[in-house]
């Protein structure tokens, strides 16, 4: 029968039952023997499918190219080489734009090579693909400031208050952010949702203290207070700020008490909150031109003009000190020097004991190129009040930034400043830049080492520390700071300081 099926004759009924349980074996049998061909056919044709595919049809090229270029970002990572790194890890995109991680990389990477509309697309292609980290979104707003785009900002860094985020260091970083875009509501949300989480946070207190001081000032005590037993280095600003607070308690809400305020929050150096306090003086008495000619040097310290303040304060008190003293710092910023030692000079006889008056003569003179009449004023100040740190400071930054007498003038100024002013991290960078500038490398370590422990996120000490660790040929130290002084960098001018460095010795991540 070979292999065709069987039949019967269906007209025999007896026969015919036989012949069907015979055909239905032998039926099955052929079915079951065909199967097995058909089987063992086609799993062979689907090993041989892509031989012979592979034979007719050239592979894609995007593979390999895909492979090569992770390749490339891996060890351009390792080597910390950001510029290979990010045209490896753009050509990696092209081939996997649904990468969310790689976009976010991708953002950093543009962030740091000062390409911020570059960053922008990146980081939104990150939150699209739901790998936009928290992290993220403060290089997300870092790069919208960058193009201009603060209202963007400014929002996106207001919802941080509504994140549910353990690290605090995330929510102090947002605030700082927002207090230098003068979001002064937005940094106090974010401020207090990191105080929820931290409420022994030295750092936090600080911050909380500064914000309410400028408006409600008796707020501001009980964060001042545990501030100043948190951390050493601000116990005495925060003691000036509490007694200053405490006594305008006794007189209530004047004009004067939010100068005197104003005054030491600038003396601190924290010129927006600052700023805050003197619009607060003008609203109380408009009529007092110190108070509006505080208000223009605040304005200008945050980046402002300051004009119709600093001429409305000479309209309501020509004759003031204060207000001569600040319209001579006005003229100065405008480049009319000349006007400004004659404005200085009107506010130095007013006051003849006024160190302020007498470094700020010193510091325009230097303007002018006229060193040595500098520094005839600088050590005038000293003379007049040399129990304040102040004026030895002046002294041994006019020293340093201008290379005059560092081993004796600035050295002795710094190590007097600090003597006076101990638990300064400022000062301690100071006198540890100067001794860097002149040889004593271990001395110097010691004192940045110091600040660094007192201020772990001020950006200025961590460069100056990683400079030195450099002039030690200590480079994996020196990269590790310098990281992290980009990463906490509070202006863009620090942080560009910082990533320079790292270019100029092939460490940039």
């Amino acid at each position: 029968m070979g292999d065709y099926l069987i039949t019967c004759d269906v007209t025999n009924l007896a026969f015919f039952k036989k012949c069907v349980k015979r055909v239905w074996r032998t039926n099955r049998k052929a079915y079951n023997r065909d199967m097995r061909f058909i089987k063992s056919f086609l799993s062979g044709l689907i090993i041989l499918l892509p031989i012979g595919a592979a034979l007719v049809m050239p592979l894609s090229p995007h593979p390999v190219e895909l492979v090569s270029a992770r390749q490339q970002v891996f060890t351009a990572n390792q080597n910390m080489n950001e510029t290979v790194e990010l045209e490896a890890l753009e050509t990696e995109l092209l081939f996997a734009p649904w990468q969310g991680a790689s976009w976010l990389r991708l953002g950093r990477l543009r962030l740091n090579a000062g390409k911020p509309l570059g960053a922008v697309e990146a980081f939104d292609k990150a939150a699209a693909l739901g790998e936009l980290t928290t992290e993220g979104k403060l290089w997300l707003t870092d790069a919208l400031i960058s193009t201009g785009d603060t209202d963007s900002a400014k929002n996106l860094l207001r919802e941080f208050s509504n994140e549910e985020i353990v690290d605090v260091f995330v929510f102090l970083q947002a605030a700082m952010t927002q207090r230098s875009l003068n979001d002064a509501y937005g940094a106090l949300a974010t401020l207090l949702k990191a105080y929820a989480i931290d409420p022994l946070n030295g750092e936090i207190n600080y911050q909380l203290g500064l914000q309410f001081a400028a408006v409600e000032p008796d707020k501001a005590l009980p964060f001042l207070q545990q501030a100043a037993k948190l951390l050493p280095g601000r116990q005495t600003g925060c003691n000036a700020l509490i007694l200053l607070i405490s006594q305008s308690e006794k007189v209530g809400e004047t004009s004067a008490g939010y100068q005197m305020i104003g005054q030491e929050l600038s003396t601190m150096d924290e010129w927006d909150v600052a700023q805050r306090a003197f619009v607060k003086a003008t609203e109380l008495d408009a009529e007092d031109g110190v108070a509006w000619a505080l208000l223009a040097e605040a304005a200008q310290q945050n980046g402002e003009n300051g004009t119709e303040f600093i001429t409305k304060a000479q309209q309501l008190a020509p004759n003031a000190e204060l207000v001569n003293g600040l319209t001579g710092l006005y003229y100065r910023r405008q480049g009319k020097n000349e006007l400004a030692i004659e404005f200085l000079q009107k506010a130095a006889d007013a006051n003849p004991k006024a160190v302020v008056w007498e470094i700020e003569m010193a510091a325009t003179l230097d303007v002018m190129g006229d060193r040595a009449s500098a520094l005839t004023h600088f050590q005038a100040a000293v003379e007049i009040d040399p129990q304040s740190y102040l004026p030895w400071r002046a002294l041994a930054v006019f020293s340093l930034t201008r290379s005059y007498e560092v081993e004796t003038i600035g050295l002795a100024a710094a190590r007097m400043a600090l003597q006076l002013n101990p638990g300064s991290p400022a000062l301690m960078d100071l006198l540890g830049t100067i001794l860097m500038k002149i040889g004593k490398l271990d001395e110097s370590l010691t004192y940045f080492l110091q600040a660094d422990s007192i201020d772990p996120h001020q950006s200025a000490i961590l460069i100056h520390l990683g400079q030195l660790y450099l002039a030690q040929g200590e480079k994996e130290k020196a990269f590790e700071v310098l990281h992290r002084a980009v990463e906490f960098a509070r202006d863009s001018r620090l942080r560009d300081m910082a990533i320079n460095i790292l270019k100029e010795n092939n460490a940039v991540k």
